[in-house]
Parts: structure tokens; C-alpha cells; sequence
């Protein structure tokens, strides 16, 4: 699964689902980190990126 969204500093930034190994909050959004090691930080809330990669996670279940 392919999913877009916007790094720390403003640029667009696709993400391979498949490589990614998990995500969690950080201070001015969401950090992704991947199988391999490598890291990203999104601007995007952790709400906002749950949503896209967990999307049977719904708001009250």
C-alpha cells in the first residue's frame, strides 16, 4: 500500500506501507520508522496518519 503525505520541513513524501515497521507521535507530528531502519518525520498528526494506515480503526471503536 502506497500512502502520500507532507515531511517536517514541507515536501511531499509517498510511503511504502509494506516496508514501514511502525509509527508513533512526535513533538510536530508523526514519526515513521521503517524495517531498515530509516526514519521520517511527517507533519501530519499520529490521528491523521493511524487513520490512513489503519483505516478499519475507526473514531469510537
Amino acid at each position: 500500500m502506497i500512502a502520500e503525505f507532507t515531511l517536517a520541513d514541507g515536501n511531499p513524501v509517498t510511503i511504502n506501507m509494506d516496508q514501514m515497521d511502525y509509527f508513533q507521535p512526535c513533538d510536530d507530528g508523526t514519526l515513521v520508522v521503517f524495517a531498515d531502519g530509516r526514519k521520517l518525520e511527517l507533519q501530519e498528526s499520529y490521528d491523521t496518519v493511524a487513520e490512513v494506515l489503519n483505516p478499519e480503526r475507526q473514531a469510537g471503536c
